[in-house]
C-alpha cells in the first residue's frame, strides 16, 4: 500500500511540473514570441521565419495556417495570457479569413496572400474546417460576433456545397471531389465541428461530427487489423497508415464523449491499441507507414508526438491506471526533448530524424496548434491527477 501511494505521489508531482513547465513556456516564451514575429504588416500572419526567427515576406500563406493562429492566439488569452492582445491578434486573424480567404460559395481557399487576398481559390475541406475551428474557438473565448456570423455562414456553406447526398457517404474533401475517398479532412471536419458545437450548441454540427465518425469507420477503419487507412481502397500497395492520425482520432472521440451523450470507445480503444503496435520496436513516430507496418516516411514530424500525448490523456480519461499516467508524462517529456529544447525561445524544431537530427530548414507558426492544444490538455491531465 505504501509503495502504492509513494507511485502516485510521484505521478502527481511529476505532472504539475511538467505542466508548469508547459504552462510557464507557452505564457512566458512562445506567445509572446509569436505575437511579435507572426504578424505581416499586409494583414494576417506570416508563413513561416527563417531559423533566426526572422519573417519571410512576401510570400502566399495557407489559409489553414491563418485560421490556426486565430485559434492559437484565442487559445492564448482562454490560458491566461495577454487577453487585450490576444484578443486583438485574434480579430486580426478573423478579418483576413473572412476578406482574404473566402469565397464566394462561402468556403474557404488554399492560399492567401495576405492584404490581397486568394491566390489558390480550391476549395479544401481540410482549410475549411481549419476556418471553422478558429471562428468556434474565437467565439468560445470571446463571445465575438464577427466569429459567430463567420462560423454560422461557414457550416451553411459547408452542408451546402461538400455534403454529399447519401447520408453514409460523408463530405467532398474537395472541390471538385476525389474518386479515392481521404479521412484526414474527414477528421478535422469532425474536430471543427465539435467545436462549434461546443461554442454555440448549435446540434446540427454535433450531428454532422457524430455522421461523419460512422463514415470514417465504415471506409477507412479495419477492425481485424485495428488500423485506419489514409485511403479507401483497404491495404493496397498504394496506402498508407499515420499513427499520429490514430492517436489524433483517439482524442477526437475523446472530445465527443465529453461534449455530447455519444461514444464511440470501443473504436478509440481499437486505434489507441493499434497506434501503440505501431510504435512496437521504435523510439521515435514515423510520419507514416506502409499498411503491414513498415516504415514508409523515417521522419517525425511535431504533431505526431503532439497528438499521441492527447491520445493518452483521453485514453487515461477512461482507463485510469498509473501505467497510463506515466505513459502520458514520459510522452509529455518526449515532446519537450524532442522539439521544444534546442530550438530558438519560444519556438520549436518541427521535424527530426529517427536519431533526433533536426532537419528544419524554416519555423512555421502553423504547428503551434498542435502543441499548444497538447500542452493545454496536459495542464488539464494535471489537475485531474491531482484532485
Amino acid at each position: 500500500m505504501n509503495d502504492d501511494l509513494s507511485s502516485q505521489s510521484a505521478l502527481k508531482a511529476d505532472a504539475h511540473a511538467l505542466a508548469s513547465r508547459a504552462q510557464r513556456w507557452m505564457l512566458e516564451e512562445a506567445f509572446p514570441f509569436w505575437a511579435e514575429q507572426a504578424p505581416d504588416p499586409a494583414g494576417g500572419f506570416y508563413e513561416r521565419l527563417d531559423l533566426s526567427g526572422t519573417p519571410i515576406s512576401g510570400e502566399p500563406s495557407r489559409v489553414r495556417l491563418q485560421a490556426r493562429m486565430v485559434f492559437t492566439f484565442a487559445l492564448a488569452a482562454e490560458l491566461g495570457w495577454d487577453r487585450a492582445r490576444g484578443l486583438a491578434l485574434t480579430e486580426r486573424g478573423i478579418a483576413t479569413l473572412t476578406k482574404d480567404c473566402r469565397r464566394p460559395d462561402g468556403l474557404y481557399g488554399t492560399l492567401v496572400q495576405p492584404g490581397t487576398g486568394l491566390v489558390d481559390e480550391a476549395a479544401e475541406t481540410y482549410d475549411t474546417a481549419f476556418a471553422l475551428l478558429a471562428f468556434a474557438t474565437a467565439y468560445r473565448v470571446f463571445s465575438l460576433s464577427s466569429a459567430w456570423d463567420a462560423g454560422s455562414e461557414l457550416s451553411q456553406a459547408i452542408e451546402k456545397h461538400l455534403k454529399l447526398a447519401a447520408s453514409d457517404s460523408g463530405y467532398r474533401e474537395r472541390l471538385p471531389a476525389p474518386s479515392i475517398r481521404e479521412q484526414n479532412p474527414h477528421m478535422h471536419l469532425t474536430e471543427a465541428s465539435l467545436a462549434w458545437f461546443e461554442a454555440t450548441k448549435d446540434e446540427a454540427a454535433r450531428d454532422r461530427a457524430v455522421a461523419i465518425i460512422g463514415f470514417v469507420q465504415d471506409e477507412f477503419f479495419d477492425s481485424e487489423a485495428g488500423m485506419l487507412y489514409e485511403f479507401s481502397g483497404g491495404s493496397g500497395p498504394k496506402n498508407r497508415i499515420e499513427a499520429g492520425h490514430l492517436f489524433e482520432w483517439v482524442w477526437i472521440l475523446g472530445r465527443l464523449r465529453e461534449v455530447s451523450v455519444h461514444c464511440r470507445q470501443e473504436l478509440a480503444d481499437a486505434l489507441h491499441d493499434g497506434g501503440m503496435r505501431l510504435l512496437d520496436d521504435l523510439d521515435y513516430l514515423p510520419l507514416s507507414q506502409h499498411c503491414d507496418g513498415s516504415v514508409r516516411e523515417a521522419v517525425q514530424r511535431t504533431w505526431g508526438p503532439t497528438e499521441k500525448l492527447k491520445a493518452h490523456i483521453a485514453h487515461w480519461r477512461v482507463h485510469r491506471t498509473d501505467a497510463l499516467a506515466r505513459l502520458v508524462l514520459d510522452s509529455a517529456q518526449g515532446l519537450f526533448d524532442d522539439h521544444v529544447e534546442g530550438a530558438i525561445e519560444g519556438a520549436w524544431i518541427d521535424a527530426i530524424s529517427p536519431n533526433g537530427r533536426p532537419l528544419i530548414t524554416d519555423i512555421t507558426p502553423a504547428t503551434g496548434y498542435h502543441i499548444f492544444l497538447a500542452f493545454q490538455e496536459l495542464m488539464r491531465f494535471s489537475e485531474e491527477l491531482n484532485a
